[in-house]
């Protein structure tokens, strides 16, 4: 039974896989305070794979509620599940179905507030032009559409013609107790079959082509070329793993080169990383939870010039930027930094600081409790 003390939030996702996104929700999910919100977990399909570790949490979940990508009998489903649950808020995760299901049965249900929380940049949809005419007359629905930097803000207000009002800036946040370990470097290192002096340079990232790993490698190549004793760990899986293990091969680095595959635990294998890399083209990229991760742990970051990743990479302070498509450019810092150990000192604990000050999910958590709390906006 609904407590009438609490704020009643309904949480309408897809389905939940691997990516930031999802990742940025399941904290989210575990930080809420459960003290002043009462959540009900809606699946419109099934969990997925970080939708099993959201099943775990404890909430209310309803999943299945529609049977097919057109199932337009699902608004009326989720409208009746929402009058039902007597629901303050619908909370929405940028899917497209989502933003389509939600939007609809939220209005049909007379919910008080609706909040679509963007993490994407630069996506292109088949029928482009048709999908953002439609993402544009749904966000009319809409009452607050949350941004993951101000840059992003700026990008939804005119690609998406959603006006300021409606934009609430919430920075990604992580848990940095989550990426801490009472490993020293070399022991690490160790852990993982690697020379405990050996410097190493991680890369995070679901391996599909806007992430261009393959711009990572041959940066690799011209580090060994300058330091030869260094490694490179590949953390996360996806369709070019294969690609990539050839190109390894081809530019004659693979005894340096580790793929690791997919990691829940980064804690133990942060500890063994004195850089960490995101070679990413500007499909997508908004702001980085891998990155933050890192930094988290104390890792400067060095990556592309992409989304906005300006706001947190800040050059000589937490890291640098380097043009995209670029492994020269890439090198010539990871050979700089890697060089220069009380610079990467600095920038690591300069990321950190950052992390704990303004990136941290306690602050996430907090800033989304706060906007569910409100009215519409006038």
């Amino acid at each position: 039974m609904a407590n009438p003390q609490k704020t009643r939030v309904a949480v309408l996702v897809s389905l939940l896989t691997i990516g930031g996104a999802e990742q940025l929700l399941l904290e989210l999910l575990r930080h809420i305070d459960r003290q002043r919100f009462e959540l009900h977990i809606f699946f419109l399909r099934e969990p997925g794979l970080v939708g099993k570790e959201v099943l775990q949490l404890g909430f209310p979940v309803t999943t299945e509620i529609i049977r097919s990508k057109f199932d337009l009998s699902g608004v009326f489903k989720l409208a009746r599940l929402l009058k039902e649950n007597k629901t303050d808020v619908v909370f929405l995760i940028n899917h497209l179905n989502t933003l389509f299901f939600g939007v609809l049965a939220a209005k049909l249900a007379g919910v008080r507030s609706c909040i679509n929380w963007e993490n994407e940049t630069y996506k292109k949809y088949p029928f482009h032009n048709l999908t953002m005419l439609g993402r544009r007359i749904l966000h009319l629905g809409i009452d607050y559409v949350v941004a993951a930097a101000k840059g992003h803000g700026d990008y939804i207000a005119a690609e998406e013609k959603i006006p300021y009002a409606k934009i609430r800036v919430i920075y990604n946040g992580v848990d940095p107790e989550r990426f801490q370990s009472s490993l020293s470097p070399g022991e690490a290192r160790k852990r993982l079959g690697i020379p405990p002096e050996s410097p190493v340079v991680s890369i995070v990232a679901a391996l599909r082509p806007d992430k261009a790993h393959h711009v990572f490698l041959q940066a690799a190549r011209l580090v060994v070329d300058a330091i030869p004793e260094s490694h490179f760990l590949v953390i996360g899986d996806g369709p070019q793993m294969p690609f990539l293990k050839t190109l390894a091969m081809e530019l004659h680095i693979e005894k340096q080169v580790h793929f690791m595959g997919f990691q829940r635990q980064l804690g133990d294998i942060f500890a063994a990383v004195d850089i960490n890399c995101l070679s990413s083209y500007p499909q997508q990229e908004t702001l980085s939870v891998a990155a933050i991760e890192a930094m988290s742990a104390g890792i400067p970051i060095i990556c592309t010039d992409v989304g906005f990743m300006n706001e947190i990479v800040i050059p000589n302070e937490t890291g640098f930027l380097v043009p995209v498509d670029d492994p020269a450019g890439l090198a010539e810092k990871l050979i700089h930094v890697l060089k220069n150990p009380e610079q990467k000192q600095y920038m690591g604990n300069q990321a950190r600081k950052l992390v704990d000050g303004t990136l941290s999910v306690h602050q996430m958590a907090r800033a989304f409790e706060q906007l569910m709390l409100l009215d519409k906006p006038e």
